[in-house]
């Protein structure tokens, strides 16, 4: 009887002392602290079975406290130029009873990647004067829901429509952006702001975009005191990417450059791309030529995306202008790869589907 009850407390005792093990494994979160704090009270034992279990488990902890987590693989998504004014508004009013998001009807693969990037070709406001360019574009205020609901997360704004309708129309589309949700790069209420790379968190890692324009317009440059957008002939170019990339894990640059309706990149689109992974970025991406350019080009293992070309736009004069590029790839750590290019097409209302 005396065995018995002595088995019987000896099996209690493990129990308690790999119980105390685990509790102050997980309340020191596995450090070396908990550990050390577990391993005092493992050789204050006098039980050699004791000892032996639970070095086995020190040891194990001690393995899962020096191994960080793998990277998450992240999809990300990249859509071109989106302008839904012009001859877009039109046929919106027209054919699509005043309803934005039936642009977007056919275009549910949008929701499918972790991130979804686009360009912004232009203020979103009900706000500011027209400055009467040569293309002038002034989006309704209806189009920023119609983005998040089609599952847009980032857009970029700095391009050379930004500035169309002035600097009231630029900060209240940077206000529509954020009340509904979207993120915005490349521009801000001051040059600050313009600098600071658009964050999403993805399972704990952190993917940040920055964005350029190298087509203005100059004189919508962000400064410390007036809103605006970033520039690529910036004399900071170099230090702002990398300065953003000290505040990610992996940094993708953006830029509106190139020459419009040109199928193959220019030799300035090169220096800068090259310029910019030189700095830390990941992958480059690019438009404003409203044609589809080079596609997945590389420079020290890093993708270059010269021109996704149109995604929403009323270029309605080519085949090319009225195709696009919906763009997948796979981020893992600071690796892109499955750069997968899809063609978009758009219809007689401007609406977006891919290409069957």
């Amino acid at each position: 009887m005396r065995n018995v009850v002595r088995s019987i407390m000896k099996s209690y005792k493990d129990k308690q002392l790999l119980f105390g093990l685990l509790f102050l494994g997980i309340a020191a979160g596995i450090t070396g602290h908990g550990i050390e704090a577990a391993r005092t009270a493992v050789f204050s034992s006098s039980d050699n079975t004791n000892l032996n279990s639970a070095t086995a488990l020190l040891a194990t902890n001690e393995n899962l406290a020096t191994k960080s987590p793998p990277p998450p693989n992240i999809t990300l998504g990249f859509a071109g130029d989106i302008m839904t004014d012009r001859g877009v508004r039109k046929q919106v009013l027209k054919n699509l009873g005043g309803d934005y998001t039936k642009l977007f009807t056919n275009a549910e693969f949008l929701k499918e990647p972790d991130i979804m990037f686009a360009n912004l070709e232009g203020p979103v406001s009900d706000k500011g004067a027209d400055k009467h360019n040569l293309y002038s574009f002034h989006m309704a205020p209806a189009t920023i829901p119609a983005l998040k609901n089609a599952g847009i997360d980032i857009v970029s704004v700095a391009n050379n429509h930004a500035g169309d309708w002035g600097r009231a129309a630029f900060e209240d589309t940077l206000t529509r952006l954020s009340a509904a949700g979207i993120l915005s790069c490349g521009g801000g209420m001051n040059k600050t702001e313009a600098a600071t790379p658009a964050v999403i968190s993805h399972e704990g890692f952190t993917v940040g975009y920055l964005c350029f324009s190298d087509v203005g317009p100059d004189d919508l440059a962000a400064t410390e005191t007036k809103s605006g957008i970033l520039l690529a002939n910036d004399p900071e170019f170099d230090t702002i990417i990398r300065e953003a990339a000290t505040h990610v894990n992996a940094l993708i640059v953006s830029f509106h450059f190139g020459v419009e309706y040109q199928t193959h990149h220019s030799p300035r689109q090169e220096h800068l791309a090259t310029r910019a992974i030189d700095a830390g970025a990941v992958m480059v991406v690019g438009g404003h030529p409203h044609v589809r350019e080079d596609i997945a080009e590389h420079y020290n293992s890093a993708p270059i995306i010269y021109s996704l070309g149109n995604f929403i736009f009323d270029q309605g004069f080519s085949e090319a202008t009225l195709r696009g590029v919906y763009l997948t790839a796979t981020l893992s750590g600071k690796t892109i790869s499955d750069v997968t290019p899809h063609t978009t097409v758009l219809d007689s209302n401007f609406a977006v589907s891919l290409e069957q």
